[in-house]
């Protein structure tokens, strides 16, 4: 035992000498211990190549990689296993420890295993859903990861558990109101966000509308302050632009403008009713916000 004990250590310290430039011949040294277990019973072939994934980080070519079509292209491992799905697995586990969701994300989808992969997807998406989509920016990578996933698995016919697909397919398509919204595109937000029936734009929606939002994740959740202000000041600005226009507006037309009016008005008054029922605490300032642009449409 002793001697076996030792034989790994030995090789372990040789093979740090060269891994981190080299981790292709590392793992070659690794396989001399697919026999030989840990102290747990765990392989210790599968632990030394998970470190040297995780140290190395050359994911694609150690582990392969994902084509467009949704295959995969092997890595230098599948010289060495049979069962690649448990090494890719096991290294995924451990860049969720990590913290290194975007790669746990990619080897999750390697070893085919939805449900992680969307979930780890929705953690990452829910903290920029509602920021400004900008070139290189953190936002714009994520959201077309994600969109690269959705294709793949619309594609594929490929699906996670329920809760957390539906999740994962409701933020990206807030992502586009957001988008829609930053973008100035305000009728198209608004179409959006009435697609969605995420807030209640009438009166008579609103307690389905709470009702419905007990069902939805923290990562949904957690961006309903901000969806509200946005809707609220897409009804706002849709007010404004009615009343700039409403001076020069002959008799037929006046009469449906002003019930366009009261209906924004009547939609305003929705969103502050909902804000005040749903059992959740939003950030500080927003019901305040919320009743200043209403009360400038009264």
């Amino acid at each position: 035992m002793i001697r076996r004990l030792n034989f790994i250590r030995l090789l372990m310290l040789y093979t740090r000498k060269f891994e981190s430039t080299d981790p292709r011949e590392a793992l070659q040294y690794f396989y001399f211990l697919r026999n030989e277990k840990d102290s747990q019973g765990e392989s210790m072939f599968l632990r030394c190549v998970s470190e040297l994934v995780i140290e190395s980080r050359e994911f694609d070519m150690l582990l392969g990689r994902l084509e467009k079509d949704g295959s995969r292209k092997p890595g230098v491992i599948d010289k060495f296993a049979g069962d690649t799905t448990a090494i890719i697995s096991k290294v995924a586990l451990e860049a969720e420890n990590k913290g290194l969701f975007e790669e746990a994300v990619k080897l999750y989808e390697l070893a085919k295993n939805p449900d992680k992969v969307l979930e780890l997807m929705n953690k990452l998406l829910s903290p920029v859903i509602s920021q400004v989509s900008a070139p290189q920016s953190n936002k714009e990578r994520l959201k077309n990861m994600a969109l690269g996933i959705a294709e793949r698995y619309r594609t594929h016919g490929i699906a996670g558990e329920k809760s957390v697909d539906s999740t994962f397919y409701l933020l990206l398509d807030l992502i586009t109101f957001f988008d829609e919204y930053h973008a100035g595109h305000i009728d198209r937000a608004y179409d959006v966000m009435e697609r969605l029936k995420l807030v209640p734009l009438s009166q008579d929606s609103v307690e389905a509308r709470v009702a419905a939002f007990r069902n939805f994740s923290d990562e949904v959740r957690h961006n309903l302050s901000e969806v509200l202000l946005a809707t609220m000041n897409i009804l706002f600005t849709q007010y404004k632009r009615l009343k700039g226009a409403g001076a020069a507006t002959p008799g037929r037309l006046q009469r449906s403008m002003e019930d366009r009016d009261s209906e924004l008005r009547s939609q305003a008054r929705a969103l502050i009713t909902f804000a005040g029922m749903i059992p959740y605490r939003m950030a500080g300032d927003t019901n305040a916000r919320l009743v200043q642009m209403e009360v400038l449409m009264n």
